[in-house]
């Protein structure tokens, strides 16, 4: 691929900066009314009553609606998942017998404006009977635990197991151990823009129209098509510009399916936009996971095996569509990361507790991936008084092995995890910041080295979804190809963007297999009503299955191009070759050839005899089912300094060395990483969701809940390898979450390098609190 066709700018860049974006909040259609929502205020209680007639009595309210009302009239959220051990929930957009956490929706106040929607609200009078709560996973698998779920005989909502007995001897004879707990806080993404709906019922033909900030509309169709009992060909959902998503705007939020009804209800449009408190209060939270592990090796620090053991909190009910397996089922196919060993075994507990409901979140359980296992060799290394670098580079699997086999179960396509660890360290000069380290250390000053070696797994296909039990998946996406009369293309793919850049993106593919010109292509993205079927965006799946569509649709219309040419010149097809944006006759007379504003002509006139088959017009349609994942992998290399006084960490330095395969768009490609690296940093060092013992949120705005800006986000060097995959169209893998994935594990690392510290629970994020507890309890030693 040419070096410049990789970094064009961003087709979509200027608009948005110029402020002529498009998002949730912006339309505001004639006749619109507003929302606001009741919320409770107890983790668990009963709900005894509800009051709403000094509500109702307020000016401009139209009407409320309770839980009571609505459980009649729409179905509760239920997604389903294949597999003996999972417990369903179900999920009524408005609670009305028992709230399960701090801020699920009881009512919802219709007024004419967002203002008088909120006044009306506070007017609600709901009596509850408060319930104990539970707010700790180990704490929910006790028997005589209260249940969340008083249909469901326990809190465990799934048992996951992996590995298996196979070798087991091998690790019970290994001579050096190493163990620990690694304790992921609960965190959630903030994007730029919260969640938003806006629901239209078009009374004349029966049609539900909803906008949303989706990451999945045709999901999102889906469930509101079984909440609201309502045919999919009558629903229409929207994703207009999407302000950031993260995965935590893939799952349906019970608002959307309230907001829904009453529109359909009311026959004209309702809206509700998310504040911040609201945001974090209710909007899906991430993680919240404790692992148990432990590693074998011998003494020359060659891995023999893993076990491990996880409790994953997933809050009050199973999220629509991957339920609460999603975190269990990703940690066990994480954590074995890109080395080999003969042993494995994991068992993993999804936990109902009175907290907001897990969802995806940037990474998901892979980032406890690299937590664990390069928690555990910088253990093992400082047990050995081996270079951590030396010692991963003994157990990474290496390029002769691939496709590789993960002890923890997937199979990675392609890559060279040797050389991405030698151009971090080559990058980084890695002996000479272990030489500024030793001279800082003279100093009293403690800086500290922290590595991380990943897998990022992207873009599952139908395999893996199946192997899950999701069947609330469909795992394949789609792309509509159609060329008009004068040659243009336009493009319509099933998976949206939320601000990654996939107009330019998909315009470079279609530049480059078709050979036109960007500015004769035009991308159609988050409409169900123009876009096909597909399961969206998210999972780092864009370029591998939207991208893959797209690259087999392209491939699909360049055959009925050669076909057309074949017919006009009356020709075999085999006499034609398609390329450089034209149909040549392969005769020797370079003279013969057709554009494709030619070739659609001939597709749309009368006047051209079509061979037997081929449809007239140009139009192509392809369904592409990856494989069951494409893995890109990546090394980082991070230079922390720790103030020995206070516990502060500060990131001085970061290395990121990437293999996503193909490079479409190395500058979006960047951006993708460093992204991930300052949420990641985020998560390592300051963001926390903390509930206190009876289910109360503490963190309930940005001043509690800390996110990273400019001065925690170092200067980010990032250099690139490409390993196509072999199993992909076009050699495609994803990106997308990398950047999140490593740099917890590389920064928990650094600063456990700087303290020169075995300890035996991790606990993120490395506050200077506990940073501080760290430095003092060395000290007593």
């Amino acid at each position: 691929m040419a070096k410049e066709s990789r970094t064009i700018l961003c087709r979509e860049q200027l608009p948005l900066l110029r402020g002529q974006g498009r998002y949730l909040d912006d339309f505001n259609p004639p006749n619109a009314v507003h929302v606001a929502f009741v919320r409770s205020p107890y983790a668990h209680a009963h709900v005894r009553s509800i009051d709403i007639e000094e509500a109702m009595q307020q000016p401009g309210v139209l009407t409320v609606v309770t839980g009571s009302e609505l459980r009649s009239l729409v179905n509760p959220i239920r997604p389903l998942l294949k597999g003996d051990t999972f417990r369903a929930t179900d999920w009524y957009p408005l609670a009305w017998d028992k709230v399960r956490y701090v801020g699920e929706a009881v009512a919802a106040v219709v007024a004419v404006d967002r203002y008088r929607a909120e006044d009306a609200a506070e007017l609600v009078h709901i009596e509850y009977e408060p319930l104990s709560a539970i707010t700790s996973p180990r704490v929910g698998t006790l028997s005589d635990s209260p249940r969340v779920h008083d249909d469901l005989p326990d809190n465990v909502l799934l048992h996951a197991l992996g590995g298996s007995d196979e070798n087991e001897a091998v690790f019970e004879e290994a001579e050096v151990r190493v163990s620990g707990t690694f304790q992921h806080p609960r965190v959630t993404g903030i994007a730029m823009e919260n969640c938003g709906v806006l629901a239209d019922y078009r009374q004349e033909t029966g049609e539900l129209i909803v906008w949303s900030s989706s990451q999945v509309p045709h999901l999102l169709r889906d469930s509101l098509s079984e909440c609201l009992d309502q045919s999919a060909q009558q629903l229409r959902v929207v994703a207009p510009h999407v302000g950031g998503g993260f995965g935590l705007k893939m799952q349906t939020l019970p608002e959307e399916v309230v907001v829904a009804y009453l529109a359909r209800h009311l026959g004209r449009p309702v809206k509700w936009t998310q504040d911040r408190m609201e945001n974090l209060q209710a909007s899906f939270h991430a993680r919240d996971n404790q692992v148990e592990a432990e590693l074998a090796a011998r003494p020359d620090g060659t891995l023999v095996g893993l076990r491990a053991r996880a409790f994953c909190d997933v809050g009050a009910y199973n999220s629509f569509p991957l339920t609460c397996a999603l975190e269990p089922y990703t940690i066990a196919s994480a954590l074995a990361g890109p080395y080999r060993f003969p042993y494995y075994s994991y068992e993993g507990f999804a936990v109902a507790t009175n907290k907001c409901p897990v969802g995806a979140y940037r990474g998901v359980g892979f980032v406890l991936g690299p937590m664990v296992i390069e928690g555990l060799i910088d253990q093992l290394a400082r047990k050995l008084d081996m270079d951590p670098a030396e010692i991963r580079r003994k157990n990474l699997a290496r390029p002769e092995e691939f496709p590789f086999k993960s002890p923890a179960g997937p199979t990675f396509d392609s890559g060279d995890y040797p050389a991405l660890l030698n151009l971090a360290m080559e990058q980084a000069d890695y002996a000479g910041w272990r030489q500024q380290q030793q001279e800082a250390r003279a100093e009293g000053r403690l800086l500290g080295i922290g590595l991380s070696c990943f897998v990022e797994v992207t873009g599952m296909g139908r395999g893996t979804y199946r192997m899950r039990g999701m069947v609330n998946i469909p795992a394949f996406d789609s792309a509509i190809l159609r060329v008009n009369r004068r040659g243009h293309l336009e493009a319509f793919i099933s998976t949206p963007s939320q601000g990654q850049g996939q107009c330019t993106t998909f315009s470079q593919l279609l530049c480059e297999t078709l050979g036109v010109p960007m500015e004769t292509i035009r991308i159609h993205l988050g409409d169900t009503a123009t876009c096909p079927y597909g399961s969206g965006t998210f999972a780092s799946r864009s370029m591998v299955s939207g991208g893959g569509a797209l690259l087999k649709a392209a491939e699909k219309l360049r055959c009925k191009l050669v076909q057309l040419a074949a017919a006009h010149w009356r020709v075999e097809p085999s006499q034609v070759e398609y390329t450089g944006g034209m149909a040549i006759l392969q005769d020797g007379a370079s003279s013969h050839h057709l554009t494709l504003a030619e070739l659609a002509q001939m597709a749309y006139t009368p006047f051209q005899e079509l061979p037997p088959g081929i449809e007239p017009g140009l139009e192509v349609h392809y369904a592409y089912d990856p494989p069951p994942a494409a893995s890109s992998a990546a090394t980082h290399l991070v230079l922390v300094e720790v103030d020995p006084q206070t516990g502060e960490v500060i990131v001085l330095d970061y290395i990121a060395t990437e293999d996503c395969g193909r490079i479409v768009n190395q500058q979006i490609v960047d951006g993708q990483v460093r992204g991930g690296i300052a949420q990641g940093i985020g998560i390592a060092l300051l963001e926390e969701i903390v509930y206190d013992d009876h289910g109360q949120l503490l963190t309930g705005s940005l001043m509690d809940y800390l996110v990273p800006g400019a001065y925690e986000s170092p200067r980010i060097q990032i250099a690139h390898m490409e390993t196509p995959s072999p199993w992909t169209e076009g050699g495609l893998k994803g990106v997308g979450e990398s950047g999140t994935i490593g740099s917890p594990a590389a920064i928990t690392n650094a600063v456990l390098d700087a303290l020169q510290l075995n300890v035996s629970e991790v606990r993120l994020p490395l506050t200077p609190e506990r940073v501080w507890g760290w430095l003092r309890a060395k000290e007593e030693e």
